[in-house]
């Protein structure tokens, strides 16, 4: 598994690295120099809601996590995008439908997400999709984020998110962490 994350990261870190040319555009009277594509890495810790120990009594449950985040902006302030989550460690929940104990190992939560950024730095975005585990149940997924950006330049960006996914007749699960996206 661990070789699967290595190569995950190196294939990010190099696609980062390709020199990409970007046309100048104007929109809404701003200068748009970055493409319309965009890939932001974050690392990240999640609180797992309804958490569990293994003999099933609660407890306060995080656990480490990153994302892997693509958009394509359609206009300088909306974009759609798929942002996908991993969750690093093997974690206990009960499930809210059946009150049994669950063991999830390492899920990985793809998202389809609507982006909206009405200013410079701060960004909303809304979006469904799947947490999936070999083996395991899947469920249904609904992401609400709000990320805080700042340009450092040329195309790159520095940025705080905040999550809350709600996994239908499941578990909640709250990130918060860091990253640096780019503009392609």
């Amino acid at each position: 598994m661990r070789n699967f994350y290595f190569g995950l990261c190196f294939t990010v870190v190099s696609f980062l690295s390709i020199p990409v040319i970007a046309q100048e555009e104007v929109e809404d009277g701003i200068e748009m120099e970055e493409g319309k594509h965009s890939l932001a890495f974050i690392l990240g810790h999640a609180k797992i809601g309804q958490g569990r120990n293994a003999e099933g009594e609660k407890q306060f449950t995080v656990v480490p996590s990153f994302a892997l985040d693509y958009n394509y902006w359609i206009s300088g302030k909306f974009a759609l995008g798929l942002h996908t989550d991993f969750l690093n460690e093997i974690f206990f929940i009960e499930s809210e439908s059946e009150g049994t104990l669950i063991e999830r190992e390492r899920p990985i939560a793809p998202v389809l997400m609507g982006t909206l950024k009405p200013g410079e730095h701060w960004s909303f975005g809304l979006g469904f999709g799947g947490e999936f585990v070999g083996g395991g149940e899947t469920y249904f997924v609904t992401r609400i984020a709000i990320e805080y950006g700042v340009e450092i330049r040329n195309g790159w960006e520095v940025l705080g998110s905040l999550t809350q996914d709600l996994r239908s007749n499941a578990y909640n699960v709250t990130g918060i962490g860091i990253g640096i996206a780019k503009k392609l």
